[in-house]
């Protein structure tokens, strides 16, 4: 399923019939296309049916202007069916290009940028690859400036503008390249990382609740969520956990859990007090959104329980949840959850 993702200046969605116009005025122009390997458009026809067909790939992106709405360009992955390099089934190559009007501004980094931190964080992948034909200077810095290395210079590369294939520089990025150049990153959490787990818990779970629960209540919920048994019993039974990284030190945790074909539950979902104000909170709860996708293909639901008191109530519903229930729920030892069930519908 292709998402829309937004960057300071850009917004990344699918493409769309009505892009055909704006696509032709692009990619008509001929030091657009045999760039990247490709030759220009012919009429708006034929750039129709580029959208119908090569753009209705997965994970292929329109690189539109926030402020106008327009469609200045393509960034997009290549799996192994459809790459020219031999990938893993966690690899990827990427693929862009951006019309000449909107060159010499970063938008090309700022959306590339955005697609690898997806690529990473939300499709999980390990490792992404890139090529440029040689002399293509422009190219090679917008994979640079998005943390790739250059690897080799091999011959062959493929050219759909006609002429002879050509010399063509190969690039690649790691996942562990790309989270030790970051400053804010998520990874998938395993049983090896509870201590982790329970390091922010510690910290994040009673600062939450300090003045919503009696200390006895919260000394019984810590030792009943965050034991590290309770920890363990979660992974084996199939709860995912995700972790957050503020320059390369633990802040944050969000775990979700499926309860039935269409149905989900977000379990938890905490930043440590110090590290707020740094969007954390967002890409958890998106990382959540992106991990239930990938599981339900088809329409579900992902539910949530917050406390009546927690301010929180008003992080979940400006990420889109809505109120659908209230009650009091006992959870053991004579005390109860004054809850709302929030729910978000994802398509």
């Amino acid at each position: 399923m292709v998402e829309t993702l937004t960057t300071r200046r850009l917004e990344l969605r699918p493409w769309r019939l009505e892009d055909a116009s704006d696509l032709y005025a692009v990619a008509r122009d001929p030091q657009v296309g045999p760039a990247a390997g490709w030759p220009p458009h012919r009429s708006v026809e034929e750039s129709a049916g580029v959208i119908r067909t090569v753009f209705a790939s997965p994970e292929t992106y329109a690189v539109v202007l926030r402020e106008s709405g327009r469609p200045v360009g393509c960034v997009g992955l290549l799996f192994p069916s459809s790459s020219h390099f031999r990938l893993g089934t966690t690899e990827a190559e990427v693929g862009y290009w951006i019309g000449t009007s909107w060159r010499g501004r970063g938008l090309m980094p700022e959306a590339l940028g955005e697609l690898v931190r997806r690529a990473f964080e939300e499709l999980e992948l390990t490792a992404l690859w890139g090529s440029c034909f040689v002399g293509n200077e422009a190219s090679r810095r917008v994979m640079e400036k998005c943390g790739f290395r250059y690897l080799r210079t091999e011959s062959g590369l493929q050219n759909l503008a006609g002429g002879l294939p050509q010399m063509g520089e190969i690039l690649c990025l790691s996942r562990d390249e790309w989270q030790a150049l970051q400053h804010v990153y998520l990874r998938r959490a395993s049983e090896s990382d509870i201590p982790l787990i329970r390091q922010v818990a510690e910290v994040a779970f009673p600062a939450t609740y300090r003045e919503i629960l009696t200390p006895s209540q919260l000394d019984y919920m810590m030792d009943w969520m965050y034991s590290e048994e309770s920890l363990r019993t979660q992974f084996r039974e199939g709860h995912c956990f995700y972790l957050a990284f503020l320059d390369g030190v633990p802040c944050g945790y969000v775990s979700v859990e499926r309860e039935g074909e269409a149905l989900f539950h977000l379990q938890k979902i905490y930043v440590l007090p110090q590290a707020q104000g740094h969007g954390i909170g967002g890409r958890l709860f998106r990382q959540a959104v992106a991990h239930v996708r990938r599981l339900s293909p088809t329409p579900c639901r992902l539910e949530l329980n917050v406390n009546r008191h927690n301010r929180a109530l008003h992080f979940y519903e400006h990420m889109g949840m809505r109120r659908l229930r209230e009650g009091d729920f006992p959870i053991g030892g004579g005390f109860y959850m004054n809850d709302y069930i929030m729910g978000l519908d994802i398509a």
